[in-house]
């Protein structure tokens, strides 16, 4: 099942600004999979989910320019 590149674009500067709103609250640590784990395991987790929604809808979208210009 092919998502629309809307999706990754959407969910990518969703995640993006999840990890930029965690500088901003001041918690030691974060429950991920309903585990306490640190903060900055927590940022790096979003910021590498974001960094791939990003990359996967860039690729797409070049793949779309590439077909239109021929």
């Amino acid at each position: 099942m092919k998502l629309p590149k809307n999706f990754y674009l959407f969910f990518g500067i969703t995640f993006t600004i999840n990890f930029i709103y965690s500088f901003f609250v001041t918690k030691d640590a974060y429950e991920l999979f309903s585990f306490p784990v640190n903060i900055w395991v927590y940022r790096g987790y979003r910021l590498l989910i974001a960094v791939v929604f990003l990359k996967i809808y860039l690729k797409m979208r070049t793949n779309d320019m590439t077909q239109l210009k021929q």
